[in-house]
């Protein structure tokens, strides 16, 4: 499996980004630019490893990946909002349930949101691991999914659904997969000088965009997909042109814990906004815990539960095998 060192590194980047989003109470409005990185990474990542594997096999790997720690901060906030320390968290069985199993819902504040409140980026994600793993089926992934998520961004604009489903499965940020895929297959830039203009019009159009007050969730695409896309697109030309920066080797050891750091940085500035205040001194101390815990989570619970779950799958996979061909040989 090829490792790209840059993708690493804006893992960790785009972590930071949305964490500092939430720290700054949405003040800080281009973290937001950090969701639509991490869309346009996982589109290139899976058209770069995805498309060599079997459907199982690919699903397989998506929910070990993905499951395991989204479901243990899910019941650890369903059982302390229980006792009221996350109170604007509303958990009953179906919320509970829907949570659990990826279906959007629109919570008591009418926000599209699942208990962990990032996880609704995790409906997205798995929306498009399906229609992947439909296109390997069918042998060809990246024009079936890229196809698959055009369409259904294309209806989500046309028709405007209500549905909480229907709205959150027809997004037009789905095009930010399709454009990660396109990464991945036909748009290969190379080049350091490239990817450096590449990369600094997407740094200044988010930056700029962000300190002229211009966003419009409508128009997200624009004000964040693009230069997410060009952030993405540069670092993988400088890249593939010899010039990654051996002196970002942190920001790539922070890619590992970069899911660690997404899903549980709410609940550090939950709870250290109540310890420590919000002054400028507390948050970079938040900000710090928050990624302290995120590597403990990586190397501690993400993974040794991944090793576990890889052998039990490997292991039943073994089992099926030898038992067909023990049918076979009696045959």
């Amino acid at each position: 499996m090829p490792h790209y060192r840059s993708i690493q590194a804006l893992r960790f980047v785009a972590a930071l980004l949305v964490m500092a989003f939430h720290l700054a109470d949405g003040n800080f409005i281009v973290g937001a630019v950090g969701i639509d990185i991490f869309f346009v990474i996982s589109g290139f990542i899976m058209g770069t490893i995805g498309v060599g594997e079997t459907p199982s096999t690919f699903l397989a790997k998506r929910i070990i990946r993905v499951v395991p720690l989204y479901w243990a901060v899910t019941l650890f906030l369903s059982a302390v909002s229980v006792l009221g320390v996350f109170s604007r968290i509303t958990v009953d069985p179906p919320s509970l349930a829907k949570s659990l199993l990826f279906i959007p819902y629109f919570e008591a504040g009418g926000d599209l949101w699942p208990i962990v409140p990032v996880g609704w980026t995790l409906n997205v994600e798995m929306l498009f691991y399906a229609i992947f793993a439909a296109g390997l089926v069918l042998g060809m992934p990246i024009r079936f999914a890229a196809a698959s998520l055009t369409l259904l961004a294309l209806a989500g604009a046309v028709f405007q659904p209500s549905d909480a489903i229907l709205r959150q499965w027809t997004t037009p940020l789905l095009l930010e997969f399709a454009a990660g895929l396109a990464l991945a297959t036909r748009v290969q830039p190379s080049g350091a000088g490239k990817g450096l203009a590449m990369l600094g019009i997407g740094v200044i159009w988010a930056g700029g965009l962000a300190s002229l007050g211009i966003y419009d969730q409508q128009f997200r695409l624009l004000t964040w997909g693009v230069p997410a896309f060009l952030i993405v697109c540069g670092a993988l030309a400088i890249e593939r042109a010899g010039g990654w920066p051996s002196g970002l080797r942190v920001l790539e050891i922070g890619g590992d814990a970069s899911y660690s750091l997404y899903l549980l940085h709410g609940i550090v500035i939950s709870l250290m906004t109540k310890i420590l205040g919000t002054t400028l001194t507390a948050k970079v101390a938040t900000a710090m815990i928050a990624i302290v815990l995120a590597l403990a989570s990586h190397r501690l619970f993400e993974r040794p539960v991944g090793a576990v779950l890889t052998r039990f799958v490997k292991a039943r996979r073994r089992a099926v095998g030898n038992g067909h061909a023990a049918v076979t040989t009696e045959r």
